[in-house]
């Protein structure tokens, strides 16, 4: 798999683990300190439909990004 793949499916799969978390911490009216802490890093990101679209697509950033330079240097430093 290339550095490209590994950070699509990285970021694809934080946003979706996010998303989830964010609907039960809805759902049962209490929010983790990791998810509060969360909230308060990822600008707009708030416990509204709206507020968690944008946390998805902050996550996916954040993993696409995180995921392709990890993979890239793993993929250059094994060579």
């Amino acid at each position: 798999m290339t550095p490209l793949e590994i950070g699509f499916i990285v970021g694809f799969v934080w946003a979706i683990v996010l998303t989830v978390w964010a609907l039960v911490a809805v759902t049962i009216g209490e929010v983790s300190p990791l998810l509060a802490l969360i909230t308060y890093v990822y600008e707009g990101f708030e416990f509204t439909a709206k507020g968690i679209l944008v946390g998805a697509g902050w996550a996916f950033a954040d993993g696409f990004v995180s995921g392709f330079v990890i993979a890239y240097l793993f993929k250059v430093l094994t060579v």
